[in-house]
């Protein structure tokens, strides 16, 4: 029986230069397909504990304004505990995480247009699932929460794999298409929970980068310490191990 593994993308921030986001982070998660189910249902009963709502849509820019249905999230003691559930979910071995990081302004000096931001962060994030199906022998389904703005560039990255291979002749182009066999656009309304996870995390990645440029020494919360000690751990694990790249 083949083994599965499900790459779920989201993003933070805007390649745009309009945008006034300083980064823009491609942010997966990578689970068994055959996990998806159980994933589902401790995203479920986390949200059903404590919104009194499992087909609540976890977002993390509503999450970390604390209003409307995640008000109760201004309780300290509350907002600890949900995340510290939410992190424990996430700590499971099967689950590998995820990042591709662009900084605009360096995008910028070199000259980069917002579509190559685009363009190098989805076929760096396919580059290394690909790789890790190889080394691995699993096959992978490819899904991310659709923006008519950036689509295409995906699409572009999954279709140059397929016709050129990884740009370092890792995967070939016919490994890359045996392996891959789906890529599959979806929205909110979809309930994925990994796609969920995915944008959950994305922002703590934009900050362990700036903590770690010379000119940033930002006091982490408690939240964010938690976090980050999540992906150190995910970082270091070997046998499922996850990955944090900057291409710029």
């Amino acid at each position: 029986m083949t083994n599965y593994k499900i790459l779920s993308l989201d993003e933070s921030g805007k390649a745009s230069y309009n945008h006034q986001s300083e980064l823009f982070i491609l942010s997966g998660i990578v689970t068994p397909e055959k996990f998806k189910t159980k994933l589902d249902s401790k995203m479920r009963n986390l949200k059903k504990k404590y919104f009194q709502n499992e087909e609540i849509i976890f977002h993390s820019r509503d999450m970390s304004r604390r209003k409307g249905p995640f008000s109760l999230l201004r309780d300290p003691n509350i907002e600890v505990a949900f995340w510290s559930e939410f992190i424990s979910i996430v700590n499971n071995p099967e689950i590998s995480l995820y990042f591709v990081i662009a900084d605009k302004k360096n995008a910028k000096d070199k000259g980069w247009q917002a579509k190559t931001i685009l363009k190098r962060t989805y076929l760096k994030m396919l580059e290394e699932f690909a790789k890790r199906l190889v080394r691995y022998d699993n096959n992978g389904k490819i899904i991310a929460e659709s923006d008519p703005s950036q689509d295409l560039f995906l699409i572009y990255a999954h279709n140059r794999m397929q016709g050129m291979g990884s740009t370092d002749g890792i995967v070939s182009a016919i490994e890359y298409r045996r392996r891959i066999t789906s890529l599959s656009l979806v929205n909110k309304s979809n309930m994925d929970a990994d796609i969920q996870i995915a944008d959950g995390l994305a922002v703590i990645a934009g900050t362990i980068y700036k903590l770690n440029s010379l000119t940033d020494h930002k006091m982490l919360s408690d939240i964010e310490k938690m976090k980050k000690r999540l992906i150190d751990r995910k970082l270091i694990n070997k046998s499922n191990q996850s990955i944090f790249e900057i291409i710029i």
